[in-house]
């Protein structure tokens, strides 16, 4: 914890009086008689067509929270006293197969959550500017940092590099992207103006891209920086890395370097003062909670005290500052990210340890939108800080339904695991000599499997006392199903993740076959359902060769090689899922073994 008490909290309890701020609008504050010129970062201070400004933003993911609540969680971002909104772009979602793009008008879940248009405009309705980050690479704990699964199809694949098959994918989407939010710029020369946005990032954290103090691969940050100027962005452009950690090595052509940190704040505000002396500071990513892993015990928390310290630090080097996240939201679907363990390419176990489904973040809007003693710390220490906070309108905090806890959900209906395989289509099915991971099937129209399950099923005699072995790490975590039975324990603790047999954890792991094998002398159905708990988002560059499935060596029967595997995709689409009509009465009491199955009970939300 940070321990100096800085003189700007005398200042903020002599001011937070709760007032609501003058009657002149952002826009028509900055616009005033006309607008010549966007955001520049000379000297001390941004400035927006000639005027101070202050960047005051929340970070926003659009993907992560349903667009029936956007106006009032950007409401609330105004309310406490915030003009600007940081805006991630997940490739993924918006290109889910090679040249099929989706910016809301496809056929998806996901297709609601992506108007990016809507959004921006949306923001500028709320009278709030806007920082573009549209990649193509976003880490922000999202599944392969929103690079796309399919791009790992083709072999070999050089991610956030100037490998041309890479940058060529990159460029196409960032076309896309810009196409649709070119016009919402705050200034253009070309002509169009009055836009919420007012700076673009290139890449993203790319001082971290690299090993130990190497050079990292700057020509393709040139690249990236060269499609965004001929797609037609204006803006100020910046990049953001951890200035303590990786300097400017993530930076090119002197553009604007921000920082991202929670911790040794006062350390990294004068290194970045030290590395840009004559640019204005921006924190692009303050994190004021941080996510989850899968088997940490408690929810990762920034205290409301710290919480204070290290903001009064960033407003007392007069700096602006992005609440990463000021609002988390929800990993929906297979979404989630993941992380690798580690340092500099060096890893510690378990080495991968995949996010949980909520990105609460301990924000300062929770994942329900509820407010929290840091909301009213910002709103407080803002209305202090902010020069223009007397000039400008702020609403009042918008009313917000208490959050409430559900009844429990009976289940009444299941799936057995067996009848799910069978339901499989064929073109969903393919033998291969070797286990191949999910992402090289040629399913998809060539585009493989990007998420879900994966089983490989071989019919065979087994025997009790058989030894089943797979060479390297499995990716995921393995089911072992023997005529649609379970064998091998579940992992439900670090202790199991170590030590089981399936675990990702544990490498040429080796399992002996005792038990559920009654007939089988004479040959059963062996499954291996691997389950893909989420691609990493962050790492060294070896770490983007994420295919998930079982590929990284034989799978051994007494140690002889297993061949010409049955690769079964089990992707879960909702598609598929609503043609599922063999559903079974269920009965807890008979279905205490573990095990994959389907199970269906009603919940009523109000």
């Amino acid at each position: 914890m940070e321990l100096k008490l800085i003189p700007f909290w005398i200042l903020l309890l002599s001011s937070s009086s709760g007032i609501l701020g003058g009657d002149v609008s952002l826009y028509e504050y900055f616009q005033g008689d006309g607008i010549t010129e966007g955001l520049t970062a000379n000297g001390d201070e941004f400035k927006l067509n000639g005027k101070d400004l202050k960047i005051l933003s929340g970070s926003f993911h659009y993907f992560r929270v349903h667009p029936s609540f956007w106006k009032t969680r950007l409401q609330q971002f105004k309310a406490a006293g915030l003009n600007t909104v940081d805006v991630y772009v997940p490739w993924n979602l918006h290109e889910p197969q090679r040249g099929e793009f989706d910016f809301g008008d496809g056929s998806s879940q996901f297709s609601p959550f992506l108007n990016i248009t809507l959004f921006l405009e949306m923001i500028r309705d709320e009278d709030m500017l806007a920082l573009l980050r549209p990649g193509p690479y976003i880490c922000g704990e999202w599944e392969f940092g929103g690079i796309p699964g399919w791009m790992l199809h083709d072999h070999p694949m050089f991610f956030r590099s100037s490998f041309g098959p890479y940058q060529e994918r990159a460029e196409i989407i960032l076309h896309e992207v810009i196409s649709r939010v070119k016009h919402l710029q705050f200034y253009t020369e070309s002509g169009s103006k009055g836009g919420p946005l007012i700076m673009t990032q290139i890449e993203n954290e790319y001082g971290n891209y690299g090993y130990g103090d190497h050079p990292r691969d700057k020509e393709h940050l040139k690249f990236l920086k060269s499609v965004l100027r001929q797609e037609g962005i204006e803006t100020l452009l910046f990049t953001s890395d951890t200035p303590t950690l990786t300097g400017d090595w993530g930076n090119i052509d002197y553009e604007l370097m921000t920082a991202n940190f929670k911790w040794k704040s006062e350390q990294e505000l004068q290194r970045i003062k030290e590395l840009r002396p004559n640019a204005p500071i921006l924190v692009s990513e303050f994190w004021p909670g941080w996510f989850d892993h899968w088997f940490e015990p408690n929810h990762n928390i920034l205290s409301e005290e710290d919480f204070r310290v290290i903001l009064g630090n960033i407003f007392n080097a007069n700096g602006s500052v992005n609440f990463y996240m000021f609002h988390g939201g929800t990993n929906f679907a297979f979404m989630n990210g993941a992380n690798i363990l580690g340092f500099n390419g060096v890893e510690a176990s378990p080495s991968y340890v995949p996010d949980v489904t909520s990105y609460d973040y301990d924000a300062p809007l929770t994942e329900s939108g509820q407010y929290t003693a840091k909301y009213n710390a910002t709103a407080e220490m803002i209305a202090a800080y902010d020069p223009l906070y007397d000039l400008l309108s702020h609403p009042p905090m918008p009313a917000i339904a208490p959050a409430s806890t559900y009844s429990d959900v009976s289940f009444t209906e299941f799936i057995p695991y067996w009848d799910i395989i069978e339901k499989i289509p064929e073109q969903f099915r393919e033998v291969l000599a070797k286990p191949t991971p999910m992402e090289k099937l040629e399913i998809n129209n060539g585009n493989g499997q990007s998420y879900g399950y994966i089983v490989y099923r071989k019919t065979l005699p087994l025997l009790p006392g058989m030894v089943l072995k797979i060479r390297g790490h499995p990716r995921d975590l393995v089911q072992v199903m023997v005529n649609g039975v379970e064998v091998n324990p579940p992992v439900l603790s670090v202790g199991d993740l170590l030590r089981n047999f399936g675990s990702w954890a544990v490498r040429d792991a080796e399992f002996e076959l005792l038990s559920h094998l009654e007939g089988c002398e004479a040959g059963c159905t062996l499954d291996l359902m691997v389950e893909n708990l989420g691609r990493a988002n962050f790492g060294s560059p070896h770490n983007f060769e994420q295919r998930k499935g079982l590929w990284e060596g034989d799978v051994l029967l007494d140690d002889q090689p297993l061949d010409d595997w049955e690769h079964i995709a089990v992707e879960m689409k909702p598609e598929w899922l609503a043609t599922l009509d063999n559903w079974q009465p269920y009965s807890l009491e008979d279905n205490l073994h573990y095990g994959p199955r389907l199970l269906k009970g009603s919940l009523t939300v109000e």
